[in-house]
């Protein structure tokens, strides 16, 4: 464990694989951002991840433009099969870009696009 890992008491994810999701926060129909909200699809997701014990949700980073969901696991295929459905049906993950990455950042990775629900 890294001396942040010791301060802050994260434990690193066995071959720590990633399902990063970047959400768009300024090109949906105003609609979408007026009914949904982070909260509400960051605890779907926790709650099929913790269900289906496929790794961890890790938080989100928000920008002006995007923000982007970590989330991490032994698998990032078995990681993002779990969460697709989640994904694919709540409005604010229209058009997200996702990212699955085989491996610690450098990693080979795919990258796909949620379409609409």
């Amino acid at each position: 464990m890294s001396i942040f890992g010791n301060l802050f008491g994260k434990k690193p994810v066995a071959n720590e694989q990633a399902v990063i999701v970047k959400l768009d926060g300024v090109g949906l129909p105003d609609s979408v951002y007026e009914e949904c909200d982070l909260a509400t699809i960051e605890d779907r997701l926790i709650a099929v991840i913790k269900e289906k014990k496929l790794g961890k949700f890790d938080g989100n980073e928000v920008g002006e433009k995007y923000t982007t969901l970590y989330m991490y696991a032994p698998d990032a295929e078995k990681l993002f099969a779990g969460v697709e459905a989640v994904l694919r049906d709540y409005p604010l993950c229209q058009g997200a870009e996702v990212t699955i990455r085989w491996g610690k950042p450098g990693a080979p990775e795919r990258k796909i696009t949620i379409k609409n629900a």
